[in-house]
């Protein structure tokens, strides 16, 4: 009796996200992201290209409004959303710049980004859990295509898989998703006072 009742359940969700359009999904997506205060995530991170090369990693996020840290393959990513730090942890180096949409690394950047720029559709998701949306830019400048799976429970976002103009492809596995932390914004500036013996570089 209890499986059929998860059945029934199950089918009523898949039938309340089927009536509305991907697009509309989608948008509520991106504002449910919007509307914590701040969101602390741990993803699994795959990338690959048509010469057979690849790899694996695990990442940590954090991120607050613009301001985001990044932590992954013994390098930090920290922002304020303004100026940008790529610290080199072996290399005692840190390089600064400017925030562009070109070195926004959020894990999340991308897919907040989108405001009518493009296509959505529905596709089968083998997991009743989630939503799978396919979605392509309308002129595709950025990226060719990203399937993007999200949980119906509470639209909190499970996977992101992106394929490249160039070919190669990117894979966020998400495998914890926190919201409103109370993250300080200490977080998010690289303190050169901390740091006294790291070399700076600065490209701004």
């Amino acid at each position: 009796m209890k499986k059929y009742l998860l059945l029934i359940l199950s089918s009523i969700v898949s039938l309340n996200i089927m009536a509305q359009s991907a697009e509309d999904f989608l948008n509520k997506v991106i504002e449910k992201n919007k509307s914590y205060n701040d969101i602390s995530i741990i993803f699994n991170y795959r990338y690959g290209n048509s010469e057979d090369v690849s790899e694996k990693m695990k990442g940590f996020a954090y991120m607050k409004g613009e301001a985001y840290l990044l932590k992954m393959d013994g390098q930090e990513m920290i922002s304020d959303g303004t100026t940008l730090w790529t610290y080199l942890i072996d290399e005692q180096e840190v390089m600064i710049s400017e925030v562009s949409e070109d070195n926004n690394n959020s894990p999340l950047a991308i897919i907040n980004s989108f405001s009518g720029n493009v296509n959505v559709s529905f596709e089968h998701c083998s997991n009743a859990d989630l939503t799978h949306l396919f979605i392509k830019e309308k002129e595709e400048t950025t990226f060719k295509s990203i399937s993007l799976y999200v949980k119906n429970e509470d639209l909190k976002i499970h996977e992101i898989d992106i394929n490249n103009l160039d070919g190669s492809y990117l894979i966020y596995s998400i495998e914890s998703f926190h919201t409103n932390q109370d993250l300080p914004d200490s977080m998010f500036f690289f303190d050169e006072k901390i740091h006294p013996n790291v070399e700076v570089i600065d490209m701004r």
